[in-house]
């Protein structure tokens, strides 16, 4: 029965699917995350949706049907459904890629709008309008934008050692903008890159999952001398982190950001030339990764945000969207694997069980496996035990994956000193 369910939602249109997510999102408020000790920041973004018609030039703006303040919720929803340029068109996300700035945890990210709330701001959501405002001149406090709700609040704590790189509370709101016809973007220079409306069928798209190595030397180390990150490169490659390839149907770059108009380049070196091929090999090429011929792949906090809507319009589409991170070379990830599967197994077995205190209420996460996790069904959870250990389920994996990499380091100094005692002893007897 269950099959037959989710196969007769599957071949729904996405525009109808949407509508019962966004419905059920607003009836269901998650739960809602205090900051921890020794935690005072706290940060919210905006999940833009907006319906672009198959033929803009039959979709008409209807007022009456496109209202947010002159009916309530459950009326503004069923009426700019029932338009027929809704139904017949595709669902679609905004995503911002960050400006490039040194220092910057962040820098050339995909991410939501949003940004650290300040103290100016009533509550998460005045952060999320102010903010998205800011960035991308985008209001989503006007009659034409429906407040939906908030996707699970999480912690951001990412531990590498003793030390956290970062400790935060993230608070994701989902709103959705009723008119076709919205004005064009106005990005903050200082802090977006560009701006892409990406449509929601392309994120469920297995054929487009991909995945993206990240700079490891500066999360397994303190030191900042570039020989010692050099080395570190070498000798653990690169960390691996699933991610999904956007294909978007708009998009708006700054053009007064530095770059953005590739100039003429001087006559360079022999030497000059060999010193940036390994510049970039080990180092990465800044100005290429910045290059808007690259891919945009979306990864990381955003696309488990983006994974809790998008579980439930299709559980089956968000299998295997999200991975455990590991590192580049195949030594050091079979040695990952094997050494983290207790650890893995154990988390999993932590969040499947059902949790809470005798009296509260209980939640049961299922459908996990040894290598995916979705969150969105830690908005069911009262419990405030559930719902952030849900949101927390690579604490202590980073220690896990450190351990497992010094194992497959040792492996490799056991094997290479074992091959090249054999060979100083088989070059010995040929001499003799």
């Amino acid at each position: 029965m269950e099959e037959t369910d989710s196969g007769s939602k599957a071949a729904e249109p996405l525009s109808l699917r949407l509508k019962g997510v966004l419905q059920e999102i607003h009836n269901e408020e998650c739960l809602h995350v205090p900051n921890p000790p020794g935690c005072k920041k706290r940060a919210s973004v905006a999940l833009v949706i907006r319906i672009r018609p198959p033929f803009r030039q039959e979709a008409v703006f209807d007022q009456e049907k496109c209202s947010s303040s002159a009916q309530p919720f459950q009326a503004s929803l069923a009426n700019f459904f029932s338009q027929s340029w809704v139904q017949h068109g595709d669902p679609e996300v905004l995503f911002i890629k960050r400006a490039a700035r040194a220092g910057d945890r962040w820098t050339s990210h995909i991410a939501f709008p949003g940004g650290k709330r300040d103290p100016g701001d009533s509550d998460d959501r005045a952060t999320s309008i102010r903010e998205t405002m800011e960035e991308t001149g985008l209001n989503l406090d006007t009659d034409h934008s429906l407040f939906i709700g908030n996707l699970p609040e999480r912690v951001i704590r990412m531990m590498w050692g003793e030390t956290p790189l970062r400790l935060m509370v993230l608070c994701p709101f989902v709103y959705l903008m009723m008119r076709h016809d919205l004005p064009p973007l106005a990005l903050q220079p200082s802090e977006i890159h560009s701006a892409h409306w990406v449509p929601m069928r392309g994120l469920l798209t297995p054929s487009l999952r991909r995945s993206i190595q990240c700079d490891v030397s500066e999360r397994f180390t303190r030191q900042t001398s570039p020989y010692i990150r050099l080395l570190i490169r070498a000798i653990a490659g690169q960390m691996v982190f699933g991610a999904v390839k956007l294909k978007p149907t708009e998009s708006l770059y700054c053009s007064s950001l530095p770059g953005y108009i590739p100039e003429d380049e001087s006559p360079t070196s022999f030497s000059g030339s060999v010193a940036r091929i390994l510049n970039t090999a080990f180092f990465g090429d800044e100005r290429q990764s910045d290059a808007d011929d690259q891919p945009l792949l979306l990864w990381g906090l955003t696309l488990g945000m983006i994974a809790d809507l998008l579980e439930l319009i299709d559980v089956n589409g968000t299998s295997k969207l999200w991975s455990w991170p590991t590192l580049s070379p195949w030594d050091i990830r079979f040695t990952v694997w094997l050494l983290a599967y207790k650890f893995r197994s154990r988390k999993l077995r932590e969040l499947t069980t059902t949790t809470g205190r005798p009296g509260s209420n209980k939640i049961q996460i299922g459908g996990l496996d040894n290598t995916t996790f979705t969150t969105s069904t830690t908005r069911r959870s009262k419990a405030s035990e559930a719902g952030v250990a849900a949101l927390q389920l690579l604490d202590g994996y980073s220690e896990q994956l450190r351990r497992a990499a010094l194992v497959a380091l040792l492996l490799r100094f056991a094997v290479g000193t074992t091959f090249a005692a054999y060979l100083i002893r088989k070059h010995r007897r040929s001499r003799l």
